[in-house]
């Protein structure tokens, strides 16, 4: 791969991040092509579980309460810079809860790249305490 490879990756990765966003439900058989097959995927929230995320049936199950966790979420991604197997997205995300309670946050998304142009390793970086969602009444 080279910059340019990984930069266009980068950019598709996003593209399909956004269409789960905006509640295309094939977006995330798409979004976990991207990955490779043994890809491994961490954030604050899932630190605090103690395990990563690897391989893509756990990255897709990933995917799927991401996108359960919010009423509506939007990704605005604002930068984008990349190496020849790397790439940093620095973004802000804002929408609502599943409660409707109001959510705005940001930070950056790393993603490694194998030889084949899939992601290796993607791990996100924010201040968790943004994205603190109230438990769901029983």
């Amino acid at each position: 791969m080279n910059q340019d490879q990984a930069k266009t990756q980068a950019s598709y990765f996003i593209h399909q991040l956004q269409q789960l966003e905006d509640g295309n439900p094939a977006a995330i058989d798409t979004l976990v092509e991207l990955f490779a097959d043994n890809a491994h995927l961490s954030n604050p929230l899932i630190e605090r579980e103690g395990r990563e995320r690897v391989g893509r049936d756990e990255i897709a199950a990933f995917w799927r309460t991401y996108r359960a966790t919010f009423g509506s979420i939007h990704s605005e991604f604002f930068d984008v810079t990349a190496s020849e197997r790397c790439a940093g997205l620095f973004w802000r995300s804002a929408g609502t809860g599943p409660l409707g309670q109001p959510l705005d946050y940001e930070g950056v998304t790393l993603l490694e790249f194998d030889d084949s142009g899939k992601i290796a390793r993607f791990r996100g970086y924010f201040d968790s305490e943004k994205v603190r969602l109230p438990s769901r009444p029983h």
